[in-house]
């Protein structure tokens, strides 16, 4: 858990000299995802992820090295199409892992009927812009990361340990094992309908990403209740797995509400299960998958005294693999704790 903790700290480190927290609309969440918050209570496919977000309308914290990385990809692809604005309404950078197992965790050998093992270390970067007075604006983000790495097996038995649980003996046969790098660039175009009701909340996203995993579709997002985050900053529709640097909210006062959506993509690859460059001992085939996923979820918010936020979310999404031993549909819960370090 070396390598997590040092990298941990660099991006701490670089947010707190970047960013003036005192005049800004800033939040830190951290966030964790695992099958076991499901009621499921499972063990398998999505299985856990940890990530710590910075979100800010800082102009300094949106010049970081990772913003601009992703700003000037944002402009070349889609300043002149799409009409986008030179600036971000806010930025987020994230640092986390996360990682999958198959159904059986105890056995070395590789169960060729269902899913490989797989995780990803990863680093993220996001823009949010919004189109003045046209009830529309852009998410877009741009991951970079390493599959196959010991970090997340190293987590996972040291949980296992502690908890009395079996040990997953299966890591060696990892997706990309020893290391790889890998990116992936998302881009989504968001309908604000229900904008200017205050305690609800309705849009339509049409989304799409390349790279580890290659995608595009459609959902529908709600929320209703006392609500007090702007609508840039809230797109659970975004969330690839454990990644969350596009939809962490940031509150402005009190709230209180229920949320949920639904989302229809077409996937064209996943390198968790498929692999990338390096060969790996176990990989799927593109025929092996399905191409139309469905994805539901259901969450709520509470916020607390401090500007301080809790968040808890269940998703469940149709089934990746066509047949065998992986054609099962995954469910996980995620927690959500936020703390908002500026003023509106």
């Amino acid at each position: 858990m070396q390598y997590l903790s040092l990298t941990l700290l660099f991006v701490l480190a670089m947010l707190s000299a970047t960013t003036n927290a005192e005049s800004t609309n800033s939040v830190l969440a951290i966030s964790t995802d695992n099958d076991l918050f499901a009621p499921t209570q499972t063990d398998r496919d999505y299985t856990a992820g940890v990530s710590v977000t910075y979100s800010s309308n800082s102009v300094e914290f949106s010049n970081n090295v990772f913003s601009r990385m992703t700003g000037n990809i944002d402009q070349t692809l889609l300043a002149e199409p799409m009409r986008l604005s030179a600036e971000p309404v806010s930025t987020a950078l994230e640092f986390g892992i996360y990682g999958f197992t198959p159904e059986t965790i105890e056995s070395k050998t590789i169960d060729t009927a269902d899913r490989p093992f797989s995780s990803l270390v990863y680093i993220s970067s996001s823009r949010s812009y919004q189109q003045p007075g046209s009830g529309t604006g852009w998410t877009t983000s741009l991951t970079l990361g390493a599959l196959g790495l010991d970090v997340f097996e190293s987590g996972q038995n040291a949980i296992h340990k502690a908890t009395g649980s079996d040990r997953a003996e299966g890591w060696e046969h990892q997706i990309s094992e020893g290391g790889e790098p890998t990116l992936r660039y998302s881009a989504a175009y968001h309908q604000y309908l229900m904008a200017s009701q205050p305690d609800r909340k309705l849009k339509v996203t049409y989304f799409g990403s390349v790279g580890y995993l290659t995608e595009f579709g459609a959902a529908l997002v709600f929320r209703d209740g006392l609500i007090s985050s702007p609508d840039n900053r809230f797109n659970p529709e975004l969330m690839a797995y454990g990644e969350r640097a596009p939809s962490v909210s940031t509150p402005g006062g009190r709230e209180n509400y229920f949320w949920g959506g639904m989302s229809v993509k077409a996937r064209a690859y996943n390198a968790f299960l498929q692999g990338q460059f390096r060969e790996s001992d176990h990989e799927l085939r593109a025929n092996d998958l399905n191409i139309l996923l469905a994805e539901v979820w259901a969450g709520y918010t509470h916020s607390f005294f401090g500007g301080t936020e809790l968040s808890y979310v269940l998703r469940v999404q149709s089934s990746e693999i066509k047949s065998g031993n992986g054609n099962r549909t995954l469910a996980w819960g995620g927690l959500v704790f936020s703390k908002r370090l500026g003023s509106t």
